[in-house]
């Protein structure tokens, strides 16, 4: 049975089925990014996912055996017991493609201890790997997330929590190293490319390196002030559409969950077709089209791939 969070946010609560509908209604006016689990018994539980108040994914987990349910059967499922113990685990935007991917592929690579201090040398060690990965490191009072795109790219999404503590980012990097207790275990979740959760995170990495290596290239070409001017632009397209995207000084923060790899390879298009016109209009079409090339040639196989499957650089103007 998979286990998340369980030092950190141990206490459950019985409530009934009429209860549980109140608190989702709570958790959607308070935009809680939350992991929700209800258990029925120690073999049968309902676990989902909650982004913005929005509940994004659900799963029926039986035994070892977890199965994700379409939104649309959420209410039965949840609705056809009387009562059931939850726990709401709340946790910073960052968390959830971690927690998703962990839900999603079960089955654990590989599985080490390593002392606490050794964790940045470790995480250096295996992002020279030509395919992407998650690691999840995990102490008895804190749990951390990191992502690996492989091809000595460096590590995105760091994601560190212990109680009351949430941190995703630079702050997450110095806990992984700092937190107090010495030893930790570390399990490695290696990209299966035939899973859709897998599909997803490459599509997500291989779409984050193109975009900064296309506009560092942008502002090394026109300078720091044209290139906040479309980071500005971006971002505003970004809150348009209410994609938990943001790019700031070339760096692009992306924690959207998409309802699917159809919606994410959308909203990256759009991304990217924005991105390629305004550049286009300053640099060239030619120069445009080099740095994409030369873009896509940095990322390693299974990340190039996600973004020629997808279309993501169809919409670009021709040489």
């Amino acid at each position: 049975m998979i286990s998340l969070f369980d030092g950190i946010y141990p206490d459950k609560r019985l409530v009934s089925s009429n209860q549980l509908q109140i608190m989702l209604k709570l958790f959607q006016q308070d935009l809680m990014n939350s992991l929700v689990e209800i258990s029925y018994s120690p073999e049968d539980k309902i676990l989902f996912l909650l982004d913005r108040g929005k509940i994004t994914c659900s799963y029926h987990c039986v035994g070892e055996t977890i199965v994700r349910s379409s939104l649309s059967d959420l209410p039965v499922l949840l609705n056809s017991r009387a009562e059931g113990h939850i726990r709401v685990c709340e946790l910073a935007p960052a968390f959830l493609r971690a927690v998703k991917t962990i839900i999603e592929q079960p089955h654990i690579s590989n599985t080490l201890s390593s002392g606490t201090p050794a964790l940045p040398a470790f995480i250096q060690q295996h992002q020279v790997m030509s395919e992407p990965s998650l690691l999840h490191i995990r102490w008895p009072r804190a749990e951390g997330f990191v992502f690996l795109p492989g091809n000595n790219f460096s590590p995105r999404q760091y994601a560190f929590l212990s109680e009351g503590q949430a941190n995703d980012s630079a702050a997450a990097v110095s806990m992984f190293s700092r937190w107090s207790e010495a030893e930790c275990t570390i399990s490695q979740y290696v990209s299966d490319s035939e899973r859709e959760i897998w599909k997803e995170n490459s599509l997500q990495m291989g779409f984050s390196l193109l975009m900064e290596q296309l506009m560092r290239r942008h502002e090394e070409l026109v300078g720091h002030l044209l290139s906040r001017k479309l980071e500005d632009s971006l971002n505003r397209l970004s809150q348009t559409q209410s994609w938990n995207i943001s790019i700031a000084n070339t760096a692009v923060d992306d924690v959207q969950l998409f309802d699917s790899l159809n919606d994410a390879a959308a909203a990256y298009r759009m991304i990217l077709d924005l991105a390629s016109r305004q550049v286009s209009v300053v640099i060239g079409s030619r120069l445009l089209n080099e740095a994409l090339e030369t873009g896509l040639d940095s990322l390693g196989t299974q990340l190039r791939q996600a973004i020629e499957q997808n279309s993501l650089v169809a919409a670009l103007p021709a040489t």
